[in-house]
């Protein structure tokens, strides 16, 4: 893992930066970026730097956010269920969210709010809903790193915050992302992407020209796929170290005081605008982690010794607000929200009733995301939670079906593209957020089904989902289950 900022430079393997201070046999440039690129690339397409149109930067609000207070409030309810705040209407006749809101409201018409989100896994961890399944640690970054690989010398896959429990995962050191611990400053150090300090620039042309001439011997002698592809790993890391562009991304120096403000003054909101820095120069996947601190500084909210409920209103709604409609308004500005999907939320809600210390406990039976931009729908509402905000009434959403959305969403097809599996299973994409060929009645009557398997563990389950998904196949189907554990991605992986 390659960590910027407060962090000291390092590997998920546990090597000191001089230890990475190596290119081949050469020590080019004093850097192993090479390597590190030529393991991203192993299997991902030739087209990488082409395939994918969509960026995705997800807003993970660490803690557990009340859709009660956010996204899906309960104004009709009781005092012990409704708690101290009401609700605003939005822009969108019919659509309301948390009085605590006002800038979102207005935008509402970019916005498409999930109200059915629902798990079992009462705990601080990302994991269901950073990977789609619990137990996984396989990021939804990672995967699209493997798959779609870099972009205009971009990183495919950035963390801006501290660290979650989640990354490369099986997939291993390749795609783990490059990590921002603090992007507030008005540089950030990149070690990794510079000349090392002792190597002048004429030293490192002579440096260049010797592995060019080591090079073209190579390819005399060994002509075929796999050093063409190690050539290409070695000028791409040149590219990256001789040339501004990534440096200048991660340089929030360069935005006007105006908008730096516009976002907020504050940990989050220059987090936001470094993702759109970031999502604009070429990076594919950005993930922002709420601001760390004292407990009482994330959106857990439980009351006690803790900072209850009053935190919502001093600095966790006002924060969000500004920072996510600041970074809304300012993709739109630059024609960037088209292909930019953005997705906000935590690992579950807040119980229905108020607690008695005045707060709310962890929920994750219901609860509430917003999706915003890559052309998903826009002012509409996906789901319905009950009257007391306590279970989905319909279109329930689980982690993995909300990871294959986002797949899809992606550009990556999860009911046609085969490595997606291990990632996916059997889950499909929510239909009204990415629009299917399937009447909803028989995507309803598919999920309804796979519940039925999750329930019972119903074998012919799997053969079932397989024959019902025949419609969408086009190209190379996905086999139906043979009952064995061949991965196509993992088997990829593992030759890298």
């Amino acid at each position: 893992m390659l960590r910027i900022g407060q962090a000291l430079s390092r590997t998920c393997a546990g090597l000191t930066r001089r230890e990475m201070l190596f290119v081949g046999g050469l020590g080019l440039a004093g850097l192993t970026l090479a390597d590190w690129i030529r393991g991203r690339d192993a299997v991902a397409s030739p087209t990488a730097e082409t395939s994918g149109d969509v960026s995705c930067i997800l807003l993970w609000l660490d803690g557990g956010p009340s859709h009660f207070e956010t996204f899906d409030p309960k104004p009709e309810a009781p005092d012990a269920i409704r708690g101290p705040w009401g609700a605003r209407a939005t822009n969108v006749p019919g659509i309301q969210i948390g009085e605590l809101l006002p800038r979102l409201a207005q935008q509402m018409d970019q916005c498409c709010i999930v109200r059915s989100m629902s798990h079992n896994v009462d705990a601080h961890s990302p994991i269901p809903m950073l990977t789609g399944f619990a137990g996984e640690t396989t990021s939804y970054g990672a995967v699209i790193s493997k798959l779609q690989g870099f972009r205009q010398s971009m990183p495919p896959y950035v963390h801006i915050g501290s660290r979650l429990g989640v990354g490369g995962g099986r997939l291993g050191a390749p795609h783990f992302p490059v990590e921002i611990a603090d992007p507030s400053g008005s540089r950030v150090s990149l070690p990794q992407f510079a000349l090392s300090a002792d190597i002048h620039a004429d030293r490192f042309s002579q440096r260049r020209e010797l592995l060019s001439s080591v090079d073209g011997l190579r390819r005399q002698l060994h002509s075929n796929e796999a050093v063409e592809r190690m050539d290409q790993s070695y000028q791409r890391a040149i590219d990256i170290l001789t040339s501004t562009r990534v440096r200048d991304a991660f340089d929030l120096g360069r935005e006007s005081e105006t908008l730096r403000e516009r976002y907020g003054a504050n940990l989050f909101g220059q987090s936001c605008l470094m993702a759109r820095r970031l999502v604009e120069a070429g990076t594919r996947f950005v993930q922002v982690k709420w601001y760390d601190g004292p407990a009482w500084d994330a959106w857990d909210v439980h009351g006690a010794d803790l900072g209850g409920m009053v935190r919502m209103e001093q600095h966790l709604c006002p924060r969000l607000d500004q920072g996510l409609s600041a970074l809304l308004q300012d993709l739109k500005d630059r024609q960037l929200l088209d292909n930019t999907l953005v997705v906000v939320g935590g690992e579950f809600g807040r119980t229905p009733r108020i607690n008695k210390y005045g707060a709310r406990d962890h929920y994750p039976p219901c609860f509430s995301y917003l999706f915003a931009g890559a052309k998903t729908p826009a002012g509409a509402v996906v789901g319905a939670s009950d009257h007391h905000g306590a279970r989905p009434t319909s279109g329930p959403v689980s982690p993995a079906e909300f990871a294959a959305t986002l797949y899809k969403i992606m550009g990556m097809n999860p009911t046609v593209d085969a490595r997606l599996r291990p990632f996916v299973r059997d889950a499909l994409p929510v239909s009204e957020l990415v629009g299917s060929s399937l009447p909803l009645s028989e995507i309803s009557g598919t999920r309804a089904k796979r519940a039925a398997i999750d329930a019972g563990g119903v074998k012919q389950g799997s053969r079932w989902l397989s024959a019902a998904l025949e419609p969408l196949r086009k190209g190379e189907a996905i086999p139906p289950d043979s009952g064995t554990n061949s991965n196509p991605i993992l088997e990829g992986s593992q030759k890298t």
